[in-house]
């Protein structure tokens, strides 16, 4: 489903509003500030798209061999590199950074996909520490490259991403 202009999804509206709660400053000032970075954070992701002239996917079947980002409910960027040869693929994880309970950033290689990447469901992987992502929001499948370029692709657009990520962060709970 698209929400255009200042609409949030309803589920990416509770992921926040649990943040929001959370929070020892005012939760509905706080609330306000968190939609506002996630809006930032969602035309942050386009523009990383568009630029890599990666296409957008609702659906990514366990077998999909090419590198793709994840933009989840909650914020996070996902990274997931081409397939190996035995089907694992470096994956790179980069939290919202205003959550605890969940690593900053991680990077892991050798990873597998448990089950196909659907919007709205967990993508899950089996082979390392990271099991699963919240629910997802985005899929964006780089289109046709070699595998050694992919990488590099995705490496860049989550680095870029998690940077300007963590500068929105810094505009609502300044360090």
């Amino acid at each position: 489903m698209a929400f255009l202009g200042n609409d949030i999804n309803p589920e990416v509206l509770k992921h926040l509003q649990l943040l929001a709660d959370n929070t020892a400053e005012a939760p509905a000032s706080f609330l306000k500030d968190l939609k506002k970075g996630w809006l930032q954070k969602e035309k942050i992701f386009m523009k990383q798209l568009e630029s890599r002239h990666m296409s957008l996917e609702s659906f990514l079947p366990r077998s999909e061999q090419r590198a793709f980002v994840i933009l989840t409910y909650s914020g996070s960027i996902l990274g997931v590199g081409p397939a190996l040869k035995d089907g694992s693929r470096q994956v790179l994880y980069a939290s919202i950074g205003l959550r605890r309970e969940v690593p900053e950033k991680l990077m892991e290689d050798r990873l597998c996909l448990k089950n196909d990447i659907n919007l709205d469901r967990e993508a899950e992987f089996s082979g390392g520490s990271l099991k699963k992502s919240s629910p997802v929001y985005k899929i964006a499948v780089l289109n046709d490259a070699p595998g050694r370029d992919q990488t590099k692709l995705i490496e860049d657009a989550t680095r870029v991403m998690t940077q300007e990520f963590v500068s929105v962060n810094n505009t609502i709970v300044p360090e």
